[in-house]
């Protein structure tokens, strides 16, 4: 099997029809379909089940395409290392955000790298904690941002910033225990959380595991009437009055803005979260992805002051730790 073998199956993986994909590829079909028959007689195996629909993956169709994009963009990005070695920042990094940070830093990190750094192709991939975690564990992309750390001596991690997570209410919706004595800045107690109806993403999701550890830290069982996989959804439970949920300041900045939720800070305890950027040990360390990492740190800094969050950036060394 060669890299352009590869090239052409995850070309058809995505489109998922012939036809697109040889389009895409700007080719004829018979020949892709030829390089595809080839490359299932190589593996011994099927990988695509062919019906008037286009084409869907097998089992073995799913797994090639999982390892085999990490395999192209090493190979791609080991030419371009390999051509401009030591010269300036260029070539693609590929990095995984977890919705709230994405909300963060999404758009301003792709313009800062098309700005500052014009020969790195950036691509930006939104996903769970467990997900990107994964991702970085098998080559998929180069940086990943979780909240939740997983025990793999492969993986190493630099701390991005510290937040505190709120609760969000509609503004007519105010819970009963919430301290409006300063209208500007109203908390409520954690153990006044019990109550409440909350829609938060399910237990497999990072940000769902840190509020579940801090409610058994404080002692106090929570009433999730909903689990959704979607921060823009959750959020709009609380917009509706339907229920509260539990984000970052960041998740929210629009919404605050727009006065159609408010930010509760819960305290007693304080509810915190931490965010870490993760690289795998034996991946190379490009100029371009240094670029990015470099760039992240700052942005966070600058995001933070801009839109005066309730977060603190930390560890601004670049140090990377095991």
């Amino acid at each position: 099997m060669d890299i352009r073998q590869l090239h052409y199956f995850l070309t058809l993986a995505e489109e998922g029809s012939i036809s697109s994909a040889a389009a895409a590829l700007h080719m004829a079909q018979p020949s892709l379909s030829e390089n595809l028959m080839r490359l299932e007689s190589k593996l011994g195996v099927q990988l695509v089940v062919r019906s008037g629909r286009g084409v869907t993956l097998t089992e073995a169709g799913q797994l090639l395409a999982e390892r085999g994009r990490g395999i192209v963009d090493a190979a791609a990005r080991a030419i371009s290392d390999i051509r401009h070695a030591g010269t300036e920042a260029r070539g693609l990094v590929s990095i995984g955000l977890p919705p709230s940070l994405g909300l963060l830093l999404s758009v301003p990190l792709a313009e800062t790298i098309r700005s500052e750094y014009p020969d790195v192709r950036l691509r930006i991939s939104e996903g769970l904690s467990g997900d990107i975690t994964e991702w970085v564990e098998n080559d998929r992309i180069d940086l990943g941002c979780v909240y939740e750390l997983r025990d793999n001596r492969e993986l190493l991690f630099q701390p991005l910033l510290a937040e505190k997570l709120f609760l969000i209410s509609a503004p007519d919706n105010l819970p009963e225990g919430a301290n409006l004595e300063d209208p500007d800045a109203p908390t409520i107690r954690a153990i006044d959380l019990r109550a409440l109806p909350l829609a938060l993403p399910a237990a497999s999701h990072g940000a769902r595991k840190v509020v579940e550890r801090f409610a058994r830290a404080a002692g106090i069982a929570l009433n999730v009437v909903v689990e959704i996989d979607s921060l823009p959804q959750i959020v709009t439970m609380a917009t509706r009055a339907s229920a509260y949920t539990i984000v970052p300041h960041a998740a929210v900045i629009d919404e605050v803005a727009a006065g159609t939720v408010r930010a509760i800070e819960i305290v007693e305890p304080t509810m915190t979260r931490t965010a870490y950027l993760l690289r795998k040990r034996t991946r190379p360390i490009t100029r371009a992805s240094q670029a990015v990492q470099q760039s992240i740190a700052v942005i966070v800094r600058e995001m933070i002051e801009r839109f005066q969050l309730d977060a603190v950036a930390i560890d601004a060394t670049g140090r990377d730790r095991a």
